[in-house]
């Protein structure tokens, strides 16, 4: 699956966008497309900079602050941006360590000029999928689709209806695999901390031994189990992932 997303003010800049990707899409792969559409960059924003976006078409404008496009480059170290801005606009504004674009194309659009950018962009983000290292990324792959996750968006993997599930911010993947033969395989940074849990250690922001539960960013958690509990209490400690998340109480208390 490629998840597309189009930021841009001007509605019918924005439909164009949208007909050309989906066109474009289905030229160039037999990949599912999930085409979403937004009048300003609020869902990058809504979402923490953890929206899953392969490729992100983004309305620039003078002046505009490139955090949110800073952000989101961040958590999506594989997604491919375009920009659409005005040839007025100083390329000294988005030409920026962690901004820079994968491709530009300027107003008013035309669209033999977009058909020509847009087929050099997607190209480009399938080549980049073939040829990339996955070190960093989790792929998913049913019979259905393929989605390749970062790992870094990932919070943790449940066993669930004899299925496993791999959660993120805003969604959940389904697969089939058992969750002994997945922790064998994934980094370091997910450790095993119930019978049907793999939680990415980087996301815990404490444990509430009381409990026998982990609380995870953004309100989320899972349990952990009396035998693991101690082996994780341990690998926080050591790591300082409280320190360093500004926790002032200690995990367990």
């Amino acid at each position: 699956m490629i998840a597309a997303l189009v930021c841009d003010r001007d509605d019918q800049e924005r439909k164009t966008l949208l007909c050309d990707c989906r066109r474009q899409v289905a030229e160039s792969c037999e990949e599912e497309l999930r085409l979403e559409e937004a009048s300003d960059d609020s869902p990058l924003q809504a979402a923490g900079a953890e929206l899953l976006v392969n490729l992100l078409y983004y309305d620039f404008q003078a002046g505009q602050s490139v955090e949110v496009l800073r952000s989101f480059r961040r958590s999506n170290n594989d997604a491919c941006v375009m920009l659409v801005t005005d040839a007025a606009v100083s390329p000294l504004e988005y030409l920026r360590p962690g901004v820079t674009p994968d491709s530009l194309v300027f107003r008013p659009l035309d669209k033999d000029r977009l058909k020509e950018r847009n087929r050099e962009f997607v190209e480009n983000y399938l080549e980049r999928i073939r040829n990339q290292e996955t070190d960093d990324s989790f792929l998913v792959e049913t019979r259905e689709e393929k989605v390749r996750i970062p790992y870094s968006q990932i919070y943790y993997f449940e066993a669930r209806e004899k299925k496993l599930y791999v959660r993120t911010l805003r969604e959940e993947y389904s697969f089939y695999d058992t969750i002994e033969a997945l922790a064998a395989r994934l980094p370091e940074g997910f450790q095993r901390c119930h019978r049907s849990y793999i939680v990415n250690m980087s996301r815990i922001r404490k444990l509430v031994s009381t409990e026998n539960y982990l609380e995870l960013d953004h309100q989320l958690g899972v349990p952990v189990s009396r035998g693991n509990k101690l082996r994780i209490l341990q690998i926080l400690q050591k790591t300082g992932e409280t320190a360093k998340r500004g926790n002032s109480k200690t995990p367990g208390t």
